[in-house]
């Protein structure tokens, strides 16, 4: 997976976006209906892919060699705070999850905040006032850059390590790595208050064994890929593909084949991205008519 330029905001293509819902309803209904209610659970996909897509990783390397600020400041209080994350079975050793449990009618969407805030302002009200909490996997240079939009993620949602620099990790040595993840972490906490262990996802999805093995060591032990999978057109992924600047119903296409897959799917998004943020209400609701949940990762990986 790869960051692209900021993209030009442009006025919402309600037609198109119509028009795609509705040929998605009609495919995630049939999904819906195919999908067994009592599929066994299949909480944890272990297998390492090692062909990911690594366009981008460097998008923020350019400040790898930058030092964390000092943040003093106190974590803004919020009248309603979220709920404490589910408890976590974490392992003993990496271990990477593509998709959750099949055994309940849920799935999670993720962001990515590594470029640019772009429409995050739009994207965090929508999800406030559709009452839903997502994850946000947190690149530190941006959580540095964008210190209030950090602070009202970390209110609202949960958060999970991008990395602070967003290298290729498979570039680095096993301390390097463990340093990059420590560094984002120590800036997270002393910002928001809160941490991200043991959530993580590699920097561009770039990642081997040996850097799985790296961050378990460091105190990340769970890699947050997202779900890839099969349908009768193919493979299905759920990479959104809001990062290549595809128009917003091909987005929302995308989602909805995913989400096809049923029950356990994780998608991934970008903070950045307006057709993201121009289908992001479209979609919650279409899912909620479905019947299927919208939960943070810790949440659907609870027992």
């Amino acid at each position: 997976m790869a960051y692209c330029p900021a993209m030009a905001h442009a006025p919402r293509p309600h037609l198109v976006v119509i028009a795609a819902i509705a040929a998605a309803v009609v495919a995630l209904g049939a999904a819906c209906t195919s999908m067994p209610t009592n599929a066994p659970a299949t909480p944890v996909a272990s297998a390492v892919r090692t062909d990911a897509p690594t366009p981008g990783a460097a998008s923020a390397s350019g400040a790898s060699g930058a030092s964390a600020p000092s943040v003093v400041t106190t974590p803004t209080a919020t009248s309603t705070p979220p709920p404490a994350p589910p408890r976590l079975v974490v392992p003993s050793g990496a271990v990477e999850i593509e998709r959750g449990t099949s055994a309940r009618w849920e799935m999670a969407f993720t962001f990515d905040c590594a470029a640019n805030s772009g429409p995050t302002d739009e994207i965090l009200r929508v999800l406030r006032e559709e009452n839903v909490r997502v994850t946000w996997f947190m690149v530190g240079i941006w959580a540095r850059d964008h210190q209030e939009l950090t602070k009202t993620i970390a209110r609202e949602h949960e958060l999970a390590n991008h990395s602070w620099a967003h290298p290729d990790y498979r570039d680095l040595t096993a301390a390097e790595i463990a340093a990059d993840l420590d560094e984002n972490e120590r800036f997270l906490v002393g910002l928001t208050g809160k941490g991200t262990k043991p959530l993580w996802r590699a920097p561009s999805g770039a990642r081997d064994q040996r850097v799985l093995e790296a961050a378990a060591a460091a105190g990340w032990p769970l890699h947050i890929f997202w779900t890839i999978g099969q349908d009768a057109r193919g493979v299905v992924t759920g990479d959104t593909g809001d990062w290549r600047g595809i128009p917003a119903a091909e987005v929302m296409a995308n989602t909805v084949r995913a989400a096809g897959l049923g029950p356990g799917v994780i998608t991934v998004s970008h903070c950045d991205a307006p057709s993201t943020a121009a289908v992001m209400r479209d979609s919650i609701r279409l899912f909620r008519e479905q019947g299927l949940k919208i939960v943070t990762v810790s949440e659907l990986l609870r027992p």
